[in-house]
């Protein structure tokens, strides 16, 4: 997939399960909006090429739309590469913002009370988007806006964050027993160094009488 071999720049993908992105609402808006506008800007030129001749004007245009072009494609990545990264122990919230600006957030899923989806207004409802929003026990919330299949996503989280508490407390159970047995076994071997120190003294005794 692109967006795994892109994003093996920014974050490490070995225990990376599953990766949830943006709906793809979202990137036909974002083309669409700088399809017209470079359409709208090559009907400009077309124009006033007719009424003028210099070669400035072509000049112009082309780095117009270079500008544009890069704009677009710039956005389209930043949009493309921004998700949730899903593993077993932690999900990482990776956003893309500008040329060579991007922040992450690991969280871990014991930090996480709840997982939720909301919509913002009708055109999200038209359009299928939807919003995640992770909440902490430290009453930190993160967002990540515009997700498809919301349901399915957030429940698929918290389906992972269940089989990760459950994997915590088995191991803190295994713990607990292993601290048990070990207790049990010193008090054994004390008990078995009393009686062999009593035994020894009451053997001492009868021997002096």
């Amino acid at each position: 997939m692109l967006r795994k071999y892109l994003l093996w720049r920014y974050v490490d993908l070995t225990d990376v399960e599953d990766i949830l992105g943006h709906s793809p609402f979202v990137y036909l808006r974002w083309v669409l909006v700088y399809s017209v506008l470079l359409f709208l800007v090559y009907v400009g030129f077309s124009i006033w090429h007719q009424y003028s001749t210099e070669i400035y004007v072509q000049r112009i245009a082309g780095i117009i739309w270079l500008f544009l072009f890069c704009r677009w494609l710039l956005g389209f990545l930043n949009l493309y590469l921004d998700c949730i990264l899903v593993s077993k122990d932690s999900l990482t919230v990776f956003l893309r913002d500008g040329i060579l600006e991007y922040r992450t957030e690991i969280i871990d899923w014991s930090k996480i009370l709840v997982i939720s989806h909301r919509q913002n207004s009708l055109r999200d409802r038209v359009c299928g988007k939807w919003d995640i929003l992770i909440q902490m026990w430290n009453d930190i919330d993160f967002p990540f806006s515009d997700i498809a299949h919301p349901k399915k996503s957030a429940s698929k989280l918290m389906l992972n964050k269940k089989n990760h508490d459950e994997k915590m407390k088995k191991k803190i159970e295994e713990d607990l027993e292993g601290d048990q047995r070990q207790f049990d076994i010193l008090v054994d071997a004390l008990w078995e160094v009393i009686r062999d120190y009593m035994d020894s003294k009451n053997n001492e005794e009868r021997f002096n009488d």
